[in-house]
C-alpha cells in the first residue's frame, strides 16, 4: 500500500507541473486548465469515486476526484499569485452559500461530530465544502466559448453513458454495466433500478436530465443531420430516465421539459402549451394514476412494500414537526437525525405507527434541514435557492449575451427544479454528487453574469444595430414661394 501511495504522489506532482505550466491545455488545445479540472472533478467523482478506488490510509480516504480537487486548488492559487486569475467581487449568491455552510458548520462543531464514525464531518466535507470549492473555482475562473461548449458536450455524452448503463441495470444485462461496482457493491439498496455509478437512481436521473438539457442546447444552430442525432440521443436518455423507476425523477423530467420549452416560447405559444398540458394531465391521470403508486422496481422489494413506502410520508412529517417543536432555532445538530429521532418514535396516544420510520432518513430535504439545523438552516437554504433562481432568470433574460451563454441560465433553472421536485420526496442534500452538480452549475452561471467581455458578442448576435441617418452637409431651407 505505501508503494501505491508513492506512485499516486509522484503522478500528482507530475500532473501538477504540467497543469501549472499550462502549456498542454492552453497553448496546444486552446483550453484553460482550471475550468477543465472543475468539470473533470464532477465527472470523475461520479464514475471513479470512492466505490471505484480509494486508499484509506489517513483521516480522509484518497480518491481520484479528491486528488484532482487538490490539484485544482493548487492551480487556482498559483494562477492567482502570478496574476493570471482575478477574484471577483462578492455578490448575493456567494453570501447566501457561505451563510448556509456557516450554519451547517456551526451545527456540526457544537454537537457530537464523531457520531457514527465521523458521519457529520464527512457529510459537511464531501457534500458541502468540496462542492463549495468547485463552485468557487467555477465562479472565478476565466471561461471562454470553447470551455463552455465543452461543458455541454461532456454532460451530454455522460448522460448517454448513464442512460445505457441504467437500461442495462434494469434489464439485468450486467455485461454492459461499467464500472462493475455498480452491481458488485455491498450496497443493495435500489438494486434492479438504474442507479448508475452513484448507486442512487435520483442522482442518476438528475445527471441524465442535465445532460439532456445540454444536448438540446445544440438544437437551434444544428443542421438536419445533427438534429436527427439529437433526437436519437433524446430517446436513449429518456429510456435511461425511465429505467431509474423513480417517480420523482419522472416528474422532474416533465417539469424541466416544461421549463426548457416554456421559457424560449412566444407569448401566444405559452397559452396553447398551458391548455395542452392541462388536458394531457386530465386524460392521463385516470389511466396511470393507480399504476404510479405500486409497481415492481427494486430487486428485493415487492409491489406491496413499495405501496407501503408511499404511506410513510405523513409519518416522516409528524416526526419532523415534533423534533422542530423541541428545537426550533438550530435543530438537533447537523448529521444527528439518525440518533435524535428515536425519542420521537414513541407514540402510544395517536395510534400512528411512527416506529416504521426508524430505519429511514428524512424523505424531504426541507424537513431534513428543519430538523437538523432548525429555522436558521432552512432559511439560509431557501435564500440560497432563491438567489440561484434569481441568477438563472437574470442570465436567461440578458439579451445582450449570445444564446449559448444564456442557456446556462436554463440549465441552472432545470437543476433547481430537479432539486425541489425530488426534494419533496427525498433528502437530496445527502445524495451522491447532487450538490456538486448544482453548485458547479451555479458557479458557471454566476461567472457568466459577472464576467466582462461577453456582452459585445451578444449585442452583435441578437440585437440589431440601428444607425442614425446621415444628415446633409448643408442646411436646406424651405422652397422659395411667390409672394
Amino acid at each position: 500500500m505505501p508503494v501505491v501511495v508513492l506512485i499516486l504522489f509522484v503522478a500528482a506532482v507530475v500532473w501538477a507541473i504540467v497543469l501549472l505550466r499550462s502549456r498542454l491545455t492552453e497553448q496546444v488545445l486552446g483550453l484553460k486548465p482550471l475550468p477543465m479540472l472543475a468539470i473533470g472533478i464532477v465527472i470523475v467523482g461520479s464514475v471513479f469515486g470512492y466505490e471505484f478506488f480509494h486508499i484509506s490510509n489517513g483521516p480522509i480516504p484518497i480518491t481520484l476526484d479528491r486528488v484532482l480537487f487538490g490539484l485544482m486548488l493548487a492551480l487556482a492559487g498559483w494562477l492567482w499569485l502570478v496574476n493570471k486569475e482575478d477574484l471577483r467581487p462578492i455578490n448575493r449568491m456567494d453570501i447566501a452559500m457561505v451563510g448556509l455552510i456557516g450554519v451547517l458548520l456551526f451545527g456540526t462543531v457544537t454537537n457530537d461530530y464523531k457520531f457514527q464514525n465521523n458521519l457529520p464531518l464527512s457529510r459537511l466535507l464531501f457534500f458541502y465544502l468540496i462542492p463549495a470549492g468547485v463552485y468557487a473555482v467555477a465562479r472565478t475562473a476565466k471561461l471562454g466559448e470553447k470551455e463552455l461548449k465543452i461543458y455541454t458536450v461532456a454532460f451530454g455524452i455522460f448522460a448517454i453513458y448513464l442512460a445505457l448503463t441504467a437500461v442495462a441495470e434494469m434489464k439485468y444485462i450486467y455485461a454492459f454495466v461499467f464500472p462493475k461496482y455498480i452491481i458488485n457493491s455491498e450496497t443493495v439498496e435500489f438494486l434492479g433500478r438504474g442507479r448508475g455509478p452513484f448507486l442512487n437512481p435520483v442522482s442518476n436521473g438528475v445527471f441524465q436530465i442535465s445532460g439532456l438539457c445540454c444536448i438540446w442546447f445544440w438544437w437551434p444552430k444544428s443542421s438536419v443531420r445533427v438534429r436527427f442525432l439529437i433526437a436519437i440521443a433524446t430517446l436513449i436518455i429518456v429510456a435511461g430516465i425511465y429505467a431509474t423507476l423513480t417517480r420523482s425523477v419522472w416528474l422532474s423530467l416533465i417539469v424541466v421539459g416544461g421549463i426548457v420549452i416554456w421559457m424560449p416560447a412566444k407569448q401566444h405559444e405559452k397559452g396553447m402549451m398551458f391548455v395542452a398540458a392541462t388536458l394531457a394531465m386530465i386524460m392521463a391521470f385516470p389511466v396511470i394514476g393507480d399504476k404510479l403508486t405500486s409497481f415492481k422496481r427494486d430487486k428485493e422489494v415487492t409491489e406491496s412494500q413499495m405501496s407501503e413506502s408511499a404511506q410513510l410520508r405523513p409519518l416522516f412529517l409528524t416526526v419532523a414537526m415534533r423534533m422542530f417543536q423541541d428545537r426550533p432555532i438550530f435543530g438537533c445538530g447537523f448529521g444527528q437525525y439518525a440518533r435524535e429521532k428515536y425519542p420521537y418514535l414513541q407514540d402510544p396516544y395517536t395510534g400512528k405507527q411512527l416506529s416504521k420510520t426508524k430505519t429511514y432518513m428524512q424523505h424531504n430535504v426541507f424537513l431534513a434541514y428543519l430538523t437538523e439545523s432548525g429555522l436558521v438552516g432552512l432559511s439560509f437554504l431557501l435564500v440560497m435557492l432563491a438567489m440561484m433562481t434569481r441568477l438563472a432568470y437574470q442570465l436567461w433574460s440578458d439579451l445582450r449575451k449570445p444564446l449559448y451563454l444564456r442557456q446556462f441560465g436554463l440549465l441552472l433553472a432545470s437543476l433547481l427544479a430537479c432539486y425541489c421536485v425530488n426534494g419533496m420526496f427525498h433528502d437530496t442534500s445527502i445524495m451522491p454528487m447532487f450538490n456538486m452538480l448544482l453548485f458547479f452549475a451555479a458557479g458557471v452561471a454566476n461567472n457568466i453574469v459577472t464576467a466582462k467581455g461577453f456582452e459585445t458578442a451578444g449585442v452583435k448576435a441578437q440585437i440589431p444595430i440601428t444607425r442614425a441617418p446621415k444628415l446633409p452637409s448643408k442646411r436646406h431651407g424651405f422652397p422659395a414661394t411667390n409672394s
